[in-house]
């Protein structure tokens, strides 16, 4: 993906960081009772949707970290719950797991997605790395929403048809 296609960063991202991150740290601890690995990697994930989003710069930028950390940080905790709960059985059938289907899987996608016509692929890429409409359509140089509906209803449609003539 070019560099046309990101957001455009401020340039004050790194003396942000050095300003609020061990704050947002200790913040995010004494709202969330999870080991400090968990809160770090909570953190971090927030850094980067900043990169991502771009927020206003404002008095509230800190506040908006947290937040977006303190969710994270709920998320890594249903995660790691979840995997706690697994069962020996189920244990044993994920160590005993073959990755070559779900390599073969990932190769057929990125076919089926290579073959859509140029737009529809940027815009679906975009989607599936979890930018919303709206950051597509800004991403997309102001093009309208409308438009950034219409190319990835196509583009799904395309992949469905890929996918019913494979079967």
């Amino acid at each position: 993906m070019s560099t046309r296609h990101l957001v455009a960063l401020r340039g004050d991202e790194d003396a942000l960081y050095r300003e609020h991150h061990r704050r947002l740290v200790l913040a995010v601890r004494r709202q969330v009772d999870l080991p400090a690995e968990l809160i770090e990697d909570a953190c971090q994930t927030a850094w980067t949707i900043l990169l991502r989003r771009q927020p206003d710069r404002g008095p509230t930028l800190f506040a908006w970290l947290r937040t977006v950390a303190v969710h994270e940080a709920y998320t890594l905790s249903r995660v790691r719950r979840r995997d706690t709960q697994l069962g020996d059985e189920q244990l044993e059938r994920l160590a005993v797991h073959d990755p070559l289907p779900d390599q073969l899987e990932a190769r057929r996608a990125l076919r089926a997605l290579a073959s859509l016509p140029t737009r529809q692929q940027h815009y679906a890429t975009l989607k599936a790395l979890g930018f919303s409409y709206e950051e597509i359509r800004q991403v997309a140089g102001g093009v309208t929403y409308t438009n950034v509906n219409r190319h990835l209803t196509r583009a799904r449609g395309r992949l469905r048809d890929l996918e019913r003539d494979a079967a």
